[in-house]
């Protein structure tokens, strides 16, 4: 289970505590960087060494590769950098591994500059964030380590890589689209005398990041359902799924690298890069035999760039009606939260289009939710206001059949038929709004949107608060909530909700985005509010008339 998975789960408990205690006790009623087209300058400073022949449960392509060539004279090495309007690709045409095509990543959104997100989201110092590799029908390589592919055609959006052998021709076209896309081509053609069995391998990377809230992931799209690795999953070894793998890459909270084949995969294949420092997703295609003077077209779709909803959803670099916005992680409760969670980050979108402010779009949208849940929840409050005014004649009949529990049940029923209260009305509301509260909490966890954006003293909604003020501050106005609330726990118990609970939210939210804090801080100083203006009204109505 990953750290992110057992914050979630000690939030949401603790989240389920406050409400439960809540209803129990309820109120009477700036680092520079190029210019957007500018070229990227970072280059891979390290080249990638060893072999993978000791790596657990490989299979193919994890065969023991051929010695490095050096570059031949006549192949000078070429640096050349791929842009559109978004995304910026530095290429180079020889691989120190597998078939290096892409070794740095630049995403050139206004967004994004001037933060180190630019650059390093998708990174792993040193490696390849997409390879290609040529192996045959049994795994052993037929392009060899190190191997200089000819720049063939060079553009600003477009370049074609060439390598010839004396037996095969492989040929990769890598185009920028529009946006986040591309689109990879990759031709083998056989020059030789005899029939070439070949597999088509290509490789994405991700490093660790040095947050634990941005567990980094490997990912393949099986035909059942979106699998998922991080670190802690594959130390054992890799873990392969297939066939009929639609779609896989890695990505962070954030950002992803993804490939979509428009050929039948094989095998896709999740692992931890070979020092340990990242993660690998190697798509691998079926086997395909092709006669002498021949050739293979094998084409690949690629999305690299933020997690961003309505881009995911019109994927088109392929034709395959692929949904890449299954990459995004709506939560805990599944296709509900999912589709909850579109139809309220669409509201936060809507929100800010309003007041240009993503950390008030979000206190708007807690308001809005807050009065849509309005009439449950005041249902729930005058549910359990009238077990609260039946709590004396509960406690004598827990007295006088103490230990009879079955008479003691009877008891219990006959007294809620004549009371007319129901037990669990109090908790269907609650167990309705459950849902609601965690979408909302897993979709400002994951969208993008929030990246890099401030909010009052907070430089970044997706960062944790840096001088803590808003974890102390919610703590606080817990302490407050809970001392205005009535209780009918014994001494003991209503000290231990009191103090408990705002010291493990404060704990929690030390770690969590800041932009999750804003909703929750939004959300009790609401509830604050409420049961002001409850107790208030309450006391009023039980003054005697003067």
């Amino acid at each position: 289970m990953s750290f992110q998975t057992r914050i979630f789960l000690a939030v949401a408990l603790c989240a389920m505590i406050f409400i439960v205690f809540e209803g129990l006790n309820p109120p009477p009623p700036t680092e520079e960087v190029a210019d957007g087209k500018a070229a990227v300058e970072t280059k891979a400073e390290a080249e990638e060494a060893g072999t993978e022949a000791g790596r657990t449960g490989g299979g193919a392509e994890r065969q023991p590769e051929a010695e490095e060539s050096e570059p031949t004279p006549e192949i000078p090495v070429v640096e050349h950098s791929l842009h559109n309007d978004l995304l910026a690709l530095q290429i180079t045409n020889r691989s120190p591994g597998r078939g290096g095509l892409v070794s740095a990543v630049q995403m050139l959104s206004t967004q994004f500059q001037g933060h180190a997100t630019a650059t390093d989201s998708l990174a792993l110092a040193g490696k390849r964030t997409l390879e290609v590799a040529i192996t045959d029908d049994q795994g052993d390589p037929l392009v060899p380590r190190g191997a200089a592919y000819e720049v063939t055609e060079v553009t600003e959006d477009r370049i074609t890589l060439v390598h010839r052998t004396a037996k095969l021709e492989v040929t990769q076209r890598l185009e920028l689209l529009g946006g986040y896309e591309g689109r990879l081509e990759v031709e083998v053609s056989n020059k030789g005398g005899q029939p070439l069995p070949h597999r088509v391998h290509v490789r994405t990377r991700i490093g660790q990041s040095e947050s634990r809230y941005d567990i980094r992931r490997g990912v393949c799209r099986t035909p059942e359902d979106v699998e998922d690795e991080d670190q802690s999953d594959l130390e054992d070894g890799p873990i392969k799924h297939g066939p009929g793998v639609v779609w896989g890459g890695v990505d962070g909270k954030y950002f992803t690298s993804l490939v979509v084949p428009k050929q039948p995969v094989q095998d896709c294949e999740l692992a931890l890069s070979d020092d340990g420092a990242g993660l690998e997703t190697r798509l691998g295609t079926v086997s395909e035999e092709v006669a002498p003077g021949r050739a293979s077209t094998h084409v690949f779709g690629l999305y690299v760039g933020p997690k961003e909803l309505e881009r995911l959803k019109a994927f088109s670099a392929v034709d395959s009606g692929v949904q890449l916005e299954q990459a995004i992680d709506w939560g805990f409760f599944g296709g509900v939260s999912e589709w909850l969670g579109k139809m309220l980050l669409a509201l936060l979108r809507w929100f800010h289009d309003l007041v240009q402010n993503w950390g008030l779009s979000i206190v708007l949208l807690t308001v809005l939710i807050k009065l849509v849940t309005l009439p449950l929840t005041l249902k729930q409050m005058s549910s359990m206001k009238r077990m609260k005014e039946i709590q004396p004649e509960m406690n004598k009949i827990k007295e006088k059949y103490g230990d009879d529990r079955v008479k003691q049940g009877q008891e219990m029923q006959a007294l809620f038929a004549r009371s007319g209260v129901n037990p669990l009305a109090g908790c269907f509301p609650m167990l309705v709004q459950l849902p609601i509260w965690f979408a909302l909490y897993s979709m400002l966890g994951a969208a993008v949107e929030l990246v890099h954006e401030p909010f009052l003293w907070l430089p970044d909604l997706t960062e944790q608060d840096p001088f803590y003020i808003l974890p102390l501050a919610l703590g606080a106005l817990m302490i407050v909530q809970n001392r205005m609330m009535p209780s009918t726990m014994d001494a003991a118990q209503a000290k231990l909700m009191r103090w408990v609970m705002p010291i493990m939210f404060t704990v929690f939210m030390l770690f969590l985005p800041s932009g999750l804090g804003v909703y929750i801080f939004a959300n009790i100083v609401l509830s604050l509010v409420q049961t002001a203006i409850q107790v208030g009204t309450n006391k009023n109505a039980e003054a005697p008339a003067t």
